[in-house]
């Protein structure tokens, strides 16, 4: 009788488990839970502005704010590299139309 009590407690503990390890689309497409489980900055940057779009809410993403507080100097300087140079990061990452030739308004 102990036997079978003690097997079916841990019957039902075993059962009651994953009950407990509730996982929400929420959280499994939050910022956090992706770069911990593996995936890039890059990866979770495209997740927030895909979120973002689809809800209608602006989405500020690390690197914008990496470009928000620079003089305007710094920016024409960073513009025309980026000019010469299209691989540069602008922090504009998924959020500017592609323009296949260049021109003076890119400047």
């Amino acid at each position: 009788m102990k036997n079978k009590l003690l097997l079916l407690v841990g019957l039902l503990a075993i059962v009651a488990l994953p009950a407990s390890a509730q996982l929400s689309t929420e959280d499994a497409s939050s910022r956090e839970y992706l770069i911990n489980h593996g995936h890039s900055a890059a990866t979770a940057d495209i997740v927030e502005l895909n979120k973002g779009v689809t809800t209608g809410e602006k989405v500020v993403l690390p690197v914008d704010r990496k470009y928000d507080n620079k003089p305007i100097v710094y920016k024409w300087i960073d513009k025309f590299f980026i000019y010469m140079d299209p691989a540069l990061d602008n922090g504009k990452f998924m959020r500017e139309d592609t323009k296949f030739h260049p021109s003076i308004d890119d400047i």
